[in-house]
């Protein structure tokens, strides 16, 4: 029990100064179909390779997102999805500059994941 409200209390001083900063608001705008815990694993990763770039600019957030491939070759084994994919078009608004980011997501046996296309970040 100790440990639960210490890792609780942890997190909250780490995500509050954070939020100061970055809007982190789940679900994004748009039409995306990753879930909640998804979303968030996009964005912080969005997040951390612009930081990198931009370390003077603390205003991102995410603009729009679109389906651009539906869910292909998705399989289901006992009323769980095991394999598939689909790509997104997330719009990423840093310092007030729009970028347009394709990310894949990946299904598997274990759940999800996904893959950010570098090649299309705008630094």
């Amino acid at each position: 029990m100790k440990f639960l409200l210490f890792t609780i209390f942890y997190l909250l001083t780490l995500i509050l100064p954070v939020r100061a900063y970055y809007d982190l608001t789940i679900p994004v705008d748009g039409n995306t179909i990753a879930d909640d815990k998804l979303q968030f694993l996009v964005i912080k990763d969005l997040y951390k390779i612009y930081a990198k770039e931009y370390p003077s600019c603390s205003d991102y957030s995410i603009k729009n997102t679109q389906i651009i491939h539906y869910p292909y070759d998705v399989k289901k084994r006992k009323n769980k999805y095991i394999s598939g994919y689909w790509k997104e078009m997330w719009t990423v608004s840093v310092c007030d500059r729009p970028n347009q980011i394709p990310i894949t997501f990946y299904i598997n046996s274990r759940g999800a994941s996904f893959y950010i296309d570098k090649s299309f970040l705008k630094f």
